[in-house]
């Protein structure tokens, strides 16, 4: 089985507008952006159809509450989506908004394993008062974050989630199951690779490898310094092709000296256990 634990995706109604939205931001933000970029239409059977071609088993939907407003239609379309056969999602909420907590345990109730927090655009700093509260709740109910991490491409500075940030969250919060996409820190990777071993911190692979080669040792070493019982496979699709990432992914892996053990773990093991193995 392969997962990509990082993936992206709207309702029908919505998608088209969202990522117009989107890359009109990117083009704004980084002028040399993949210009085949995205690589779905960011549908459900959009997502599903990638998926297929790449041989990928398992996509994991990680939705972004970007306002402060409170509403149930983001985790309800979360929780439709966790029930779809070949996907699973999280859920999300904003750290500001005043129901976060109460929305917390709703998204407990609704069966999904975790929530996605993206300190860019939430404008909202990974080690904010706000912030630890929620990531506090979140491992009181047994849930997982996944967080943005490092700079987006697609927003200007400051950068709210660096990985002297997550420093100050794990000291706050030792106990929280917490993992930081793009290999723990997008292009702050030397500060992750200094900061974070022994942190507990997962991180997951997308959008790094097949976007910067030029930093395979230093992902190697962030790797190798958490364990491979601590990094998932993902992609961050729509906006990297997932067959490209899964193939970048195995060769790196291969190139790097990881054993078939190791691989087996990064692409699927690991997944498995955050979601409890009920993959299907």
């Amino acid at each position: 089985m392969i997962i990509d634990f990082h993936t992206h995706l709207f309702p029908d109604e919505l998608a088209q507008k969202a990522l117009a939205h989107l890359v009109k931001n990117l083009q704004e933000y980084e002028p040399d952006c993949d210009p085949n970029a995205p690589y779905t239409d960011a549908t459900v059977s959009g997502l599903i159809s990638s998926q297929t071609a790449a041989g990928i088993d398992l996509s994991v939907v990680m939705p972004i509450a970007t306002s402060t407003r409170y509403s149930e239609t983001l985790n309800n379309f979360a929780a439709a989506v966790d029930r779809v056969k070949g996907l699973r999602s999280f859920g999300s909420i904003h750290p500001n908004c005043p129901q976060a907590l109460s929305e917390l345990e709703r998204i407990h109730n609704l069966g999904l394993k975790g929530i996605k927090l993206h300190p860019e655009y939430q404008a909202c700093y990974a080690d904010s008062q706000e912030t630890i509260s929620v990531v506090k709740r979140a491992a009181e109910l047994g849930l997982w974050v996944l967080f943005h991490a490092g700079a987006d491409v697609g927003m200007p500075p400051p950068v709210h989630g660096s990985p002297r940030h997550f420093i100050r969250l794990r000291e706050a919060v030792p106990d929280a199951n917490i993992i930081l996409a793009h290999m723990g820190a997008f292009r702050l990777w030397e500060q992750a690779a200094e900061l974070y071993p022994g942190t507990g911190f997962f991180v997951d692979t997308s959008f790094s490898l097949e976007e910067n080669p030029d930093k395979t040792d230093c992902f190697a070493d962030i790797i190798r310094s958490l364990g491979t019982d601590h990094v998932l496979f993902g992609t961050d699709s729509p906006w990297a092709d997932q067959t490209k990432a899964l193939q970048t992914i195995k060769r790196f892996l291969s190139e790097n000296g990881f054993s078939d053990e190791d691989t087996h773990a990064i692409l699927s093991g690991n997944a498995e256990k955050i979601l409890n193995d009920n993959c299907g």
